[in-house]
């Protein structure tokens, strides 16, 4: 195929935008969508139409200049954006030579190819003078019916991935709360009796090592690094971790096992030994969506305060090990299926197509 090489200057003009923040998406609420910087597309919230002093777009390209950055979608619809995510308008006099959804492709496989990712920028002046392949006929004019014919091909199985990906998300996101039997008492996380709540120290990055004992920042998921000591005073018995900032998530890490926090993130440690750590962390974790802690709602010390969870009792008004232990099983069984899945998902391969 012959192609003619262009640079996204030469296709594209890059309006200007008024990016708004999630603060003010949350005290505009409406149907337009705002856009950042997800790698997923999807919008950060909705915002009223025509709000003063806001920019609106439609049926262009736009770009993620920062968070999932390189990323490329194709908005039909009126949108606004954050300062995370860019407009670009394809210019007059290629608007009957070119196919946006195929320039989509081509302009993330560009920007995703010259190395951007998180962390590194892509502003309108960084990639301007990056350039694209437009397929041409045996005139050397731009041949749209081939850039349609490839779309056609490509975009089956970019769907299909799609999916997959989105069926994994899902799994992955997916909580279930096991019914049971058993009477319960509520307990809140500021019953200082059963539990001790703290935040972490500032943990600056130059302070990190390279291993040591890890240290756990807003995703608690993986150490934020490593340190030689840790300033935590006592690991005699089992911590739940949460995720101040960012996407709020809980960990659990048994006794005796030494970690670091910087002031990102939390730890409910457990006074009472009628109370199992593995059975707490279960709770905790499929109640996630209750209580809304997002990066505008903090889980700040005080408000996690407000989190409770159900513990079983026996007859004689006591915390039940046994029907805990039970429960955490029942639990363990559950997650090895939800692995089981997602490899099965993992393992599907498509056909690979070439634009």
């Amino acid at each position: 195929m012959n192609t003619k090489p262009i640079t996204l200057g030469d296709l594209f003009s890059f309006p200007p935008i008024r990016g708004i923040t999630e603060y003010y998406v949350h005290s505009n609420p409406g149907n337009v969508p705002v856009y950042g910087g997800r790698k997923t597309g999807e919008p950060i919230g909705y915002v009223a139409d025509d709000l003063e002093g806001v920019k609106y777009f439609e049926n262009c390209l736009a770009w993620n200049r920062q968070g999932s950055v390189g990323y490329v979608f194709f908005h039909e619809h009126r949108f606004t954006t954050t300062d995370d995510h860019r407009p670009m308008y394809l210019k007059e006099e290629y608007k009957d030579d070119v196919d946006l959804r195929y320039l989509q492709i081509q302009v993330q496989v560009a920007l995703l190819s010259n190395g951007f990712a998180w962390g590194k920028t892509a502003g309108k002046e960084k990639i301007k003078d990056i350039y694209i392949n437009l397929p041409v006929d045996k005139n050397e004019n731009i041949d749209i019916s081939k850039q349609k014919e490839l779309v056609d091909r490509y975009f089956p199985v970019k769907l299909a991935q799609n999916r997959l990906n989105e069926y994994g998300g899902i799994l992955k996101n997916t909580h279930v709360q096991i019914r049971n039997s058993f009477e319960c008492r509520e307990i809140f996380l500021s019953n200082e009796a059963l539990f001790s709540l703290e935040i972490g120290k500032r943990v600056l990055k130059k302070d990190l090592l390279s291993e040591g004992i890890p240290v756990y920042s807003a995703n608690v998921a993986k150490p934020f690094g490593y340190v030689k000591q840790a300033s935590l005073n006592s690991f005699n018995s089992d911590s739940l971790i949460w995720g101040i900032d960012g996407n709020f998530d809980w960990a659990y890490i048994p006794e005796n096992m030494p970690f670091e926090m910087t002031d990102h993130c939390g730890r409910v440690q457990i006074k009472s030994r009628e109370i199992l750590g593995e059975y707490l962390y279960y709770q905790l974790r499929e109640s996630l969506g209750s209580y809304g802690f997002n990066r505008t709602f903090r889980a700040s010390l005080q408000n996690i305060k407000l989190v409770s969870i159900n513990i079983p009792i026996n007859a004689n008004g006591k915390f039940d090990i046994v029907a805990q232990k039970e429960l955490v099983q029942k639990y363990k069984i559950i997650d090895g299926i939800k692995h089981k899945l997602s490899q099965l998902i993992d393992c599907v391969v498509l056909p690979q197509v070439e634009v």
